[in-house]
Parts: C-alpha cells; sequence; structure tokens
C-alpha cells in the first residue's frame, strides 16, 4: 500500500460523523478527540471494539491487508493527520500501533467489567488525560473544566450498562461536587478530584459526599 499521498489532507469530523471506509486506504493518526472501532461484518449487528484515541494510528488493519470488517465513527469532534512514511518510519510506525492496540484492548476490560460507576470514572479520566495530554495543559488539572465526553447511548455502550445507569451515576456525582456540569456530549469536573475518589459510584443517598457505596449495573 502506498502511504506516500501528499495530496491527502488532515481530515476533520463532526461527533458521531463515520469515516468512509475507502479513507481507510490512507493511515491516519488521531490529533485530538476519540473514535470508537466497532467489528461490522457483512450482515450481522456491529460491536464495539476499543477506542482511538489522540496518537494512535488508524487504518493499520488494511494495510496489512487484514480482512477485519471495521467501522470507524468519531464519538466527539476528532481530527486526524494523513500518516506518510515509508521503510524504516512506517517499521516504526507499525510498531508503535500494535502496543497501542494492546493497551487499548486492556482498556476495554476496564470499562466494560466491575461497578458500573467505576467503569464511568475510568472514562471520563481517560477522556480527560487524553485531552489536557495534546492540549498541553496539565496545570488544568486541579481546577473544573469542560472535558468533551460521548452521548448517553454512545457511554452506554462502550460501558456495557444501561442508559439508566449512567445516568444514575453522573446525578450521584453531581449531588456530591464531583461533577460540576452535565450537558450533551460535554462533562465538567476535576480530573485531580475525581481521580483521587478512591471508591466512585455508589448511589446512595445516605451516605455522605465522598463516602460512596459501589454499586453494579
Amino acid at each position: 500500500m502506498d502511504t506516500t499521498t501528499s495530496n491527502t489532507k488532515p481530515r476533520q469530523l463532526a461527533a458521531r460523523e463515520v469515516l468512509a471506509p475507502a479513507e481507510l486506504r490512507q493511515l491516519w493518526r488521531v490529533e485530538s478527540g476519540a473514535l470508537r472501532i466497532d467489528s461490522a461484518p457483512k450482515g450481522e449487528k456491529a460491536r464495539f471494539v476499543r477506542l482511538a484515541l489522540p496518537g494512535d494510528v488508524i487504518g493499520v488493519e488494511q494495510w496489512v491487508g487484514s480482512n477485519d470488517s471495521l467501522a470507524l465513527r468519531a464519538l466527539i469532534a476528532t481530527r486526524l493527520s494523513p500518516v506518510e512514511a515509508t521503510g524504516a518510519p512506517m517499521m516504526q510506525v507499525l510498531m508503535e500501533t500494535v502496543v497501542v492496540a494492546h493497551q487499548r484492548c486492556r482498556e476495554v476490560v476496564t470499562l466494560r467489567t466491575g461497578p458500573a460507576a467505576r467503569r464511568i470514572q475510568a472514562l471520563l479520566l481517560m477522556f480527560a488525560q487524553s485531552d489536557e495530554a495534546w492540549a498541553g495543559a496539565g496545570s488544568i488539572d486541579q481546577a473544573a473544566h469542560d472535558v468533551a465526553v460521548p452521548n448517553l447511548a454512545d457511554l452506554s455502550d462502550i460501558l456495557d450498562i444501561t442508559p439508566e445507569t449512567v445516568s444514575r451515576v453522573f446525578a450521584s456525582l453531581r449531588e456530591r461536587n464531583f461533577l460540576q456540569g452535565r450537558r450533551p456530549q460535554k462533562a465538567r469536573f476535576s480530573s485531580q478530584a475525581l481521580r483521587g475518589l478512591e471508591i466512585v459510584a455508589g448511589m446512595s443517598k445516605q451516605l455522605g459526599p465522598g463516602k460512596l457505596r459501589v454499586t453494579t449495573a
């Protein structure tokens, strides 16, 4: 496959926009935002496989001739830049991609097992850390700030919990001031405060702030 298509320009995807299969003939690096990658065999229902976050390279499956049928969709506004490399640089890209893919698969286990609130905590921190790292804004970690997050349907699907459970956990976090705001595809919180919670989640209103009992979906 030729990846030296110098005419290829960066690609901006709006939230929920799908990357066309033909576009995956080009390797792309995620500069900002996030994609969900689904396994989508013909005639079967697509199933969530993993996320692609800033720094990840997508399209490697097609580059190596894999028969995997994948569908990629932006969870939030996402910017992609074309990867143009051959020879040794391309080998480095492929090696990095293997390592990152393994990491993303491990993250999926964290996002889809254990107490529901713990899964939500992990995903919120994952999105916040990606946002901060690529914006060079580590200093905002202590202050509450807006973080782009997937919509309710995607959160439910990625985390393998019901939309009602997602909503209850968010309500519990708001009541205890770990979440300062929640709008469609936005959440306002302090990464440091959320990370410092030893146990996130319980929905018991008998417990005071910071003393949350873990509940499962």
